[in-house]
């Protein structure tokens, strides 16, 4: 990247955002709970600052004063899922509702950029509150349609996020939302939060898009070519006056959602916008590859290296073939009936490749660009929630199917999206919610999310010893996942391993060198630590001390053996899966 585009991506914090309200209550959707849908949560507009504040990013050279010379910056953010049920039982029988909602952080970079961590703690405070309040008003319908003799009907309010872009300059969430409350059918839209980074502050979708008049023109041209059936388009008069609100919680709600990505900013207009419930909602992309003028260039400048989720639905536009055009890519396959896809089918353009034969339920998709190439990762989800990756090739505008490595071989899963249970709440006594014979029970867990090519955060589960999920950082290269970690470093701290009898293990240190042998007794409990993959597990003993214990074995077969021992003879609290 030049000296003069790496300029051109960073300004003085002090640079302000406005600030912009998304309602999720659009349309003749019945039952949608306004305060819990698609809303901005913890960005409370700064109103010293004003509707009428200006980015003062409109030219590269007001930008070349302000910002210094620093590499590109990829935050790595984690989601933690809340889940709540409410039941008419302290057994947890006869459900009455459920929530889902998020909880995001950034961790490695809340210092540095403690005003954006700030402000995702808002938006996290936000949207629990409005979700626990949500789960009460879910549960009192719920009991009313039980009362009318429908025992089988449960209501929902479900929040699902990604993260669309997580850099120094900006963050962006996506969240798709889906809401239930008895009838014909619920309601759902897709919608998101961006922030700028530096400053915490909420991002207007004229605070990165600088011509509305002319985006107007250009989403308007793209539904036509990308939806030519739809009944009710958009006049662009009104789409540029909606671009141009500083606060779509004003009188006149917001014609769309947005988010933003490395490559471009997404529209998406919710059910009921411009069409019947059954056309669905629409998504349109504006790129900055093929309207750089559009967009103010401070969140504008593609980095060298990026990686962006996107649907099936609407799959994603992108210059992978380095022709000077943007290239359609797209993800998709057949459903048979029991609601299972039967193969898998990527194509850039009107080039396509099919994997037939092929089962899965669900896919997570991300384009990845890293080392001046262009990957699809494709993360299926298949029976046993297992997820299996599979890579393709594009960059030379045909997709090809990438071979996996030989230490892949053998694993159900090596390269899973990994969720971390990290609470959960088993009682048989839970929380009274709401009006009295409501109950609730709890638990969440935790993902990273997939938003730098240098640094992914990926799991395999492991049988060695017992069942878990292990992690190892990779990077993408030019075909699958590569990683120099020596160890996968397991998510097993609820497995407690006691002896059963005294034994001696080699002890190690942090980077694997040996340190000496300890004897322990019976009745020394261990947590699993560390492995290899290939026969070798670092255990933690649960008093204090820093060593590591070693254990070596065959955990190919059953019985597993363990330094000469079988393993149930020699340890206790061994869990495994089927």
């Amino acid at each position: 990247m030049t000296d003069r585009k790496r300029a051109c991506r960073l300004i003085a914090e002090a640079l302000c955002a406005g600030l912009m309200f998304w309602s999720f209550g659009m349309g003749p959707a019945a039952g949608i709970l306004a305060p819990a849908g698609l809303t901005a949560c913890g960005a409370e507009r700064d109103t010293q600052a004003g509707a009428e504040t200006e980015l003062e990013t409109d030219t590269e050279t007001d930008l070349e004063t302000e910002a210094g010379e620093e590499p590109d910056l990829r935050f790595h953010p984690t989601i933690r899922s809340h889940f709540r049920y409410a039941s008419g039982q302290q057994s947890g029988e006869e459900l009455l509702a459920q929530i889902t909602y998020p909880e995001i952080h950034i961790p490695q970079e809340e210092t540095r950029f403690s005003a954006l961590s700030s402000a995702l703690s808002r938006y996290n405070s936000e949207k629990e509150a409005s979700y626990l309040e949500a789960l009460k008003t879910l549960a009192e319908s719920a009991k009313a349609i039980h009362q009318s003799g429908n025992m089988d009907i449960s209501c929902s309010q479900i929040c699902e996020t990604r993260i669309a872009r997580a850099d120094h300059t900006a963050f962006s969430i996506v969240e798709n939302e889906s809401d239930y409350q008895g009838g014909v059918h619920g309601y759902y839209g897709k919608g998101g939060v961006t922030y700028d980074s530096g400053s915490g502050q909420l991002l207007a979708f004229s605070d990165v898009v600088r011509d509305c008049d002319a985006a107007a023109a250009r989403v308007v041209q793209k539904l036509s070519q990308e939806y030519p059936a739809l009944s009710s388009p958009p006049e662009k008069e009104k789409l540029a006056s909606s671009m141009k609100q500083r606060d779509a919680g004003q009188d006149q709600p917001g014609l769309f959602h947005w988010y933003l990505t490395s490559i471009g900013v997404n529209l998406v207009f919710p059910p009921y916008t411009l069409g019947s419930y059954a056309e669905g909602q629409q998504e349109i992309q504006l790129s900055f590859e093929e309207d750089p003028g559009l967009f103010h260039p401070r969140y504008s400048q593609i980095p060298e290296t990026f990686v962006v989720p996107f649907d099936r639905d609407t799959g994603i536009w992108a210059d992978v073939t380095g022709d000077g055009a943007v290239d359609r890519i797209a993800v998709g396959g057949d459903m048979d009936e029991t609601g299972a896809y039967r193969n898998l089918t990527v194509s850039v353009n009107d080039q396509a490749l099919t994997l037939s034969d092929f089962p899965y339920y669900s896919t997570e998709l991300y384009l990845i660009r890293s080392n001046a190439s262009y990957q699809i990762y494709v993360f299926c989800r298949s029976d046993n929630d297992y997820q299996i990756l599979k890579v393709f090739s594009i960059g030379n505008g045909a997709p090809v199917e990438l071979t996996p490595p030989p230490a892949a071989e053998g694993r159900p899963d090596p390269y899973n999206l990994g969720v971390r249970l990290i609470e959960m709440d088993d009682r048989n006594e839970t929380a009274e919610v709401g009006q009295s014979g409501s109950y609730e029970r709890a638990y969440r867990d935790e993902t990273n999310a997939l938003t730098d090519p240098g640094s992914m955060l990926l799991s395999t589960r492991m049988d060695d010893m017992s069942t878990y999920q292990a992690y190892k950082a990779y990077t993408a290269g030019a075909g699958y996942p590569v990683s120099s970690d020596l160890y996968y470093q397991a998510d097993a701290d609820r497995i407690r391993l006691t002896l059963k009898q005294a034994a001696e293990f080699e002890t190690v240190s942090e980077n694997g060198e040996q340190t000496g042998e300890v004897s322990y007794p019976e009745g020394t409990v261990f947590t699993i630590l560390r492995t290899d993959g290939a026969g070798t597990v670092d255990l933690k003993p649960e008093a204090e001390g820093d060593e590591i214990a070693r254990v070596s074995g065959d955990f190919s077969d059953w019985p597993q053996q363990v330094n000469g021992f079988e393993l149930e003879t020699l340890f206790d609290g061994t869990v495994f899966a089927g």
